[in-house]
């Protein structure tokens, strides 16, 4: 599996930063050609075992990333929030660990993340990684902007 980080320093509190990451809803607006469905879709409301299904498609042609919160905890004014989601579709595979840390001057975002794209061989595993860390640096910029 491919593996990237990605950290932001953010000027927004934690507490802020963690809940615009965490709003499904919002990820549907940022992200092109995906939908985002669950029974939870706000970070207040997410749980260990919440489930959510990130869909991306073009027309009738298109795939579910299937998503499911392994474990979650919000940040406090002192202390970071962690989030592990594990994600088991059968075209995108691998976890995500969402580190949200206070800092004197807002906070700073962590998202390091393994990835397996269903018939990319592992030879290009740099590559994937490479194209996902692009991406998903750009998509959480957007959703740290995001009001």
């Amino acid at each position: 599996m491919a593996r990237f980080s990605v950290t932001v320093p953010s000027d927004l509190p934690a507490s802020e930063a963690w809940r615009r990451l965490l709003d499904l809803d919002a990820h549907t607006a940022v992200i092109p050609l995906t939908t985002v469905t669950g029974d939870a879709l706000a970070a207040r409301d997410l749980v260990d075992g919440s489930r959510f299904v990130a869909r991306t498609a073009l027309g009738p042609v298109g795939f579910d990333d299937v998503m499911v919160v392994e474990s979650i905890e919000a940040p406090a004014a002192t202390t970071a929030g962690r989030a592990r989601i594990r994600k088991e579709g059968k075209v995108v595979r691998g976890d995500i660990d969402l580190l949200v840390t206070p800092t004197a001057s807002g906070s700073t975002v962590e998202w390091s993340q393994r990835i397996g794209v269903r018939g990319v061989p592992a030879l290009l595993d740099p590559v994937v990684a490479k194209v996902a860390g692009a991406a998903y640096g750009s998509t959480i910029r957007r959703l740290l902007a995001r009001g």
